[in-house]
C-alpha cells in the first residue's frame, strides 16, 4: 500500500510537472539555455580536459610515482597508500566529479583496493578553485572568499582522518597496468564525453527541478536558496548573493552549499561510481560530515 501511494505521489508530480513545463514553455527554455551555458563556460571547459589528461598520466603510471613518493606519508595520516596522493592532488586541482572519475579508472585497474576508493571518495571532494573563486567574489570581500575556500579544503583533511580505519589490509604495492597510449585515447576522449553528456543532463535536471520547485511553491528568498543551494550549487550561491542577511549568516549558508555539494552533484558522483565496487554512500557521509565541521570552523572563525 505505502509503495503504491508512494508511486501515485510521484507520478502526480510529473504530470504536474509537465503541465507546468508546458504552461510555461518560454520560462523552461530559458533555464535550459541556462544550464547549457553554465555547462559549456564552466564545466566543460575546466572537466574535459583534466578526464582526458587524468586517463593519460594513468596510463604513463603517474600514481605509481606518487605511491614511491607519499605512500609514508599518507598510510600514515590516511591509512591509505599513496596511490591515493595522485587521486587527491587532482582532485584538488580539476573539481569534483573528477575524484569519482578517477577513482574508478584506478579501481578497475587495481591500482588502489575498494576499500581505499571508498575512504578516498569521502575526502577528496574539491569545487573547483578558480569557480569558487568566481562564485564568492560576488558575495564576500577576498578574505572571507579565501577563508571559505581554505575551510572547504582543510575540513577534507579532517575528515580523511576522522574516518580512516585503523588496520586495512593493504598490499605493498598496487597492480599499476600500462595500456596502449595510443588505443586508449580515443577510449579516454569517448569515455569523457559520455561521463560529460551524464553530467549536463544533471545539471538541467536539477535547474528545472530548481525552477518548477521554486515557482509553484511560494517561498521566501531565505528558503528559496537554501532549496536551491541543497539541489544545485551555483544556484544556491547566485540566489545568497540577493539575500539581505548578515555576513556571517551568509557565510554560514555558503560554507554549507558548497561542502554539502548538492544533490546534482551526488547524483553525478553516484552516474559515474556504477558498475564499480565503490560505494556512493561514503561520498554521502563524508558530505554530511564535511558541511557540519565546515559550518562549526566558520562560526569559529
Amino acid at each position: 500500500m505505502k509503495e503504491k501511494l508512494l508511486n501515485f505521489t510521484f507520478c502526480l508530480c510529473c504530470f504536474g510537472s509537465i503541465f507546468f513545463i508546458f504552461k510555461n514553455n518560454k520560462e523552461v527554455a530559458k533555464v535550459i539555455m541556462e544550464a547549457l551555458n553554465l555547462f559549456v563556460s564552466k564545466v566543460f571547459v575546466s572537466l574535459f580536459p583534466m578526464f582526458v589528461i587524468n586517463n593519460i598520466l594513468i596510463n604513463l603510471n603517474i600514481p605509481y610515482y606518487f605511491y614511491k613518493i607519499f605512500n609514508k606519508l599518507f598510510l600514515k595520516v590516511f591509512h591509505v597508500r599513496g596511490v591515493g596522493a595522485y587521486v587527491f592532488v587532482m582532485s584538488l586541482i580539476s573539481g569534483t566529479p573528477s575524484n569519482a572519475y578517477i577513482l574508478k579508472e584506478l579501481e578497475s585497474d587495481g591500482a588502489i583496493t575498494k576499500e581505499e576508493a571508498n575512504h578516498l571518495l569521502a575526502f577528496t571532494y574539491f569545487s573547483n578553485p578558480l569557480f569558487l573563486t568566481l562564485m564568492l567574489k560576488m558575495i564576500f570581500d577576498s578574505f572571507t572568499t579565501l577563508k571559505i575556500i581554505l575551510i572547504h579544503y582543510i575540513t577534507n583533511i579532517i575528515i580523511g582522518i576522522l574516518l580512516r580505519k585503523k588496520a586495512l589490509n593493504l598490499p605493498k604495492a598496487g597492480l599499476f597496468l600500462k595500456r596502449n597510449e595510443k588505443m586508449s585515447l580515443n577510449k579516454s576522449i569517448t569515455k569523457s564525453i559520455n561521463t560529460l553528456l551524464m553530467i549536463l543532463g544533471t545539471i538541467v535536471f536539477y535547474m528545472l527541478v530548481i525552477y518548477i520547485v521554486t515557482n509553484i511553491v511560494n517561498i521566501n528568498p531565505l528558503g528559496k536558496t537554501l532549496i536551491a543551494g541543497f539541489l544545485e550549487i551555483t544556484n544556491g550561491l547566485n540566489n545568497l548573493a540577493l539575500l539581505k542577511i548578515s555576513v556571517k549568516l551568509k557565510e554560514i549558508i555558503a560554507i554549507f552549499i558548497i561542502c554539502f555539494g548538492g544533490l546534482s552533484i551526488h547524483s553525478q558522483i553516484k552516474a559515474i561510481l556504477e558498475d564499480t565496487k565503490i560505494d556512493y554512500k561514503y561520498f554521502l557521509k563524508g558530505r554530511v560530515m564535511h558541511a557540519f565541521v565546515g559550518i562549526i570552523l566558520i562560526i569559529i572563525f
